[in-house]
């Protein structure tokens, strides 16, 4: 009898955290989708949309990093110290994120509606990334006998 090999498309720890392969086809979609926004509201209101659509992707995508790092912590079960510190830089980290869009926003220094299509294309880029599995072609695992009846 020979073991059977490990399935090599399985999600490991290191591959779905906040620095593995699903992070890098997030950020890849976001590029992607963050350059369509910025053309298109650049079209629309010119550079100020473009801009604006780019501050927003960024912003999106900082705040994706920060908050898949902090989460992270929290629930992993192999940390144990340090979840209070944890929570507490997820509560700045959404007034900073509440006020700075604030402010964005309120004193003009970007266009509202360009900023959010920037933001958008990082919501865009989460699905994106987690179906990039679900259409790309999986590799051959080369285990043919493993379910088969011989004995």
């Amino acid at each position: 009898m020979s073991p059977s090999q490990p399935e090599t498309s399985a999600a490991t720890p290191e591959s779905i955290g906040p620095d593995g392969d699903l992070a890098r086809r997030i950020g890849l979609v976001a590029l992607a989708a963050g350059l369509v926004s910025a053309v298109v509201m650049e079209r629309q209101f010119g550079p100020t949309g473009a801009y604006s659509s780019v501050i927003g992707t960024a912003v999106g995508l900082l705040n994706l990093w920060v908050l898949a790092r902090v989460v992270t912590r929290l629930i992993d079960p192999k940390v144990s110290a340090g979840k209070g510190a944890a929570m507490a830089l997820l509560l700045a980290k959404t007034a900073a994120l509440f006020l700075g869009v604030g402010l964005l926003i309120s004193r003009s220094w970007v266009h509202g509606g360009s900023f959010m299509a920037g933001i958008t294309a990082v919501v865009v880029a989460i699905a994106g990334g987690g179906l990039w599995d679900a259409v790309s072609p999986k590799a051959e695992t080369g285990s043919d006998s493993s379910d088969s009846d011989e004995g």
